[in-house]
């Protein structure tokens, strides 16, 4: 018997999307267990308008109320939803017609699984080529956040750095880390949908020797194999609020660099007030949202 979902179609403006979403990836529906952005859609409205697929498990009943509540606490009132049960199968057909190869950075492409070995990615043969299937995890490597970490990545010379993917989502920064040379590689996320897709994808791109310096982990900031691990550069795509739920374990990191995304423009000054022990080296800007580069104050 194949698994099924509870769908829910939320359609609102793009404001309100882009707000919304940074609510889902630091866990304000806990029942969620995955949603994408529909990004090709002939019959969107206008491109102020967003579409959002949202993912249940079938037994959950709360789904919807509690999509509506949190659209409420965040003064959303215009929106409009559709449910339907979806098979995974039929998810995952969906989910292909909205996600299709694209260039990042110089020398980066993201290509989702299957389009491996076809014509369409053999126009990519001279970048770095992050094959994908996001699944129901986070990084699909559209966003602005995704895609400013990793322009910053391509920059750097990461031969035998050891790295730190807090949150990995997909894996996107782990595997794009890895075509830099970086190992050995430690990524962890407290959602199992990430884990699993991270290790999924890893198995896309690499060949099983490559993988024995790599660890995924399931579980949050408090993890011990972070002290045990002492990563060099630590990558964290993660939201204000997040950081701030682990203040202690991010002011106290074992690294030289911390490069953070997940943070919008009106939240930098708030999270330098935050983490006064880490440095602002550098930082981008993109459609609002910021990556910065922090290295350790010297006491």
């Amino acid at each position: 018997m194949s698994s099924s979902y509870h769908e829910i179609e939320l359609r609102l403006s793009k404001d309100a999307a882009q707000e919304l979403s940074a609510l889902l990836d630091q866990n304000a529906i806990q029942d969620l267990s995955g949603y994408y952005e529909v990004l090709y859609d002939e019959t969107r409205p206008s491109e102020e308008q967003a579409t959002l697929m949202l993912y249940f498990p079938l037994d959950c009943r709360d789904g919807r109320w509690d999509l509506e509540a949190l659209l409420l606490a965040s003064g959303v009132d215009r929106y409009e939803i559709t449910e339907r049960t979806i098979h995974q199968e039929d998810y995952q057909e969906n989910y292909k017609q909205h996600y299709r190869p694209f260039v990042v950075g110089d020398s980066f492409a993201i290509v989702p699984s299957w389009y491996k070995d076809t014509e369409d990615d053999a126009r990519f043969e001279k970048r770095n080529r992050i094959y994908l299937d996001p699944g129901l995890a986070f990084g699909t490597g559209l966003h602005a956040t995704s895609r400013m970490m990793i322009r910053w990545i391509e920059k750097q010379d990461l031969s035998n750095t050891k790295i730190m993917d807090a949150g990995c989502g997909s894996g996107i920064l782990t595997i794009a880390a890895m075509r830099r040379n970086a190992g050995p590689v430690l990524a962890f996320d407290i959602d199992g949908n990430a884990v699993h897709a991270t290790r999924s994808n890893l198995a896309l791109n690499f060949e099983p020797d490559d993988l024995a310096a790599v660890t995924v982990l399931k579980g949050g900031w408090d993890l011990p194999a972070i002290a045990e691990y002492q990563p060099e550069i630590t990558l964290a795509n993660i939201t204000l609020n997040v950081f701030r739920q682990a203040r202690e374990q991010v002011s106290n990191l074992p690294s030289r660099i911390l490069v953070v995304s997940g943070i919008i423009e009106e939240q930098k000054e708030e999270f330098l007030s935050e983490f006064p022990m880490w440095k602002l080296e550098s930082e981008m800007e993109d459609d609002g949202w910021l990556v910065m580069e922090f290295s350790r104050k010297r006491d």
